[in-house]
């Protein structure tokens, strides 16, 4: 993950530098190297770990985007946005990339907002979340809602016209599953507790206190917020919103619209893998997505760019 771009950016390179000072480990080796012990007795399952995984996706997504900008620079592109956004923690490279608070910071807060979820998540092993897909058009809403109340289970995220997340009791997701009807699949996912449920409300009151705390300006750039769909820019409201997201519901497909609605018709994903590319075609398949994951994408997106400057 981000190993390609590493290996062909200064800047890149610089990134997970600070981050691995920053977290107290060698970042690259847990994101670049092969299956076996790291040089800090990381094993292969931690590497699925929320305390992981969360630093290492912010710093590659930023480290994307920094080659993206880099690349515009050498190019001659205006690389300027009309609105950012992210999705979850994805947020965090939208405020980082807005200007919001530097890359140190912003990471000491993945870093916290890590270690208290998956302390939250860990205390309640008997609860999870639930992705709910329709392969037949879109969901529908009053029943998904409907069916939640009936079995005490929350909408975690709302990805997409057919992709919802629901979180709860791993019991009472399963019993949720069996109502569904044909044309509907239910998989549970691999994290550690129900994140954006409220059942990760004290996880968020913990993280609060870092919030307030952590040096914030005026971004420079609107973010588009999972939880208001409104865009903000005001470190007040951006702290409201990074509290609010761990127990409240992620409005992916909201936050989307919200910005397609206002004239935005191109999205540049940055970060591993293509997933938001993926559901931008299922909230709106008339936007155009690119994205940016390893050099191929990257250069595929600079032309693109280079093309419509």
């Amino acid at each position: 993950m981000g190993k390609d771009l590493y290996d062909h950016f200064e800047c890149v390179r610089d990134i997970y530098t600070q981050a691995s000072e920053t977290l107290g480990y060698d970042l690259t080796d847990v994101c670049f190297r092969e299956p076996g012990s790291g040089r800090d007795g990381l094993q292969v399952e931690d590497l699925h770990k929320t305390i992981y995984t969360q630093p290492a996706v912010l710093a590659t997504s930023y480290a994307c985007f920094r080659a993206l900008q880099e690349s515009c620079r050498d190019q001659g592109i205006d690389l300027r946005v009309s609105s950012l956004a992210g999705h979850s923690l994805g947020e965090y490279t939208a405020f980082l990339v807005s200007d919001a608070m530097d890359f140190k910071t912003c990471l000491s807060l993945v870093k916290k907002r890590a270690s208290y979820m998956s302390d939250q998540g860990n205390r309640g092993s008997d609860a999870g979340l639930m992705a709910i897909v329709s392969r037949n058009g879109g969901l529908d809403p009053k029943l998904i809602r409907s069916l939640c109340r009936d079995h005490g289970v929350h909408i975690s995220v709302n990805n997409s016209k057919r992709q919802v997340v629901v979180g709860g009791l791993k019991k009472h997701l399963k019993e949720m599953s069996r109502k569904l009807k044909k044309g509907i699949t239910t998989a549970m996912l691999k994290v550690e507790g129900p994140f954006h449920s409220p059942l990760m409300k004290r996880a968020a009151s913990k993280f609060r206190k870092d919030l307030k705390k952590s040096p914030m300006r005026i971004a420079a750039s609107p973010v588009v917020a999972n939880v208001s769909k409104e865009a903000i820019v005001d470190p007040n409201h951006i702290r409201t919103e990074l509290y609010e997201q761990i127990f409240r519901v992620v409005d992916w497909r909201g936050s989307m619209e919200k910005i397609i609605g206002n004239g935005g018709n191109r999205f540049i994903e940055v970060g591993p893998k293509r997933v938001l590319t993926r559901m931008f075609q299922d909230i709106d398949p008339s936007v155009h997505s690119l994205n940016v994951e390893d050099r191929e994408s990257l250069d595929r997106t600079v032309r693109a760019l280079a093309s419509n400057n």
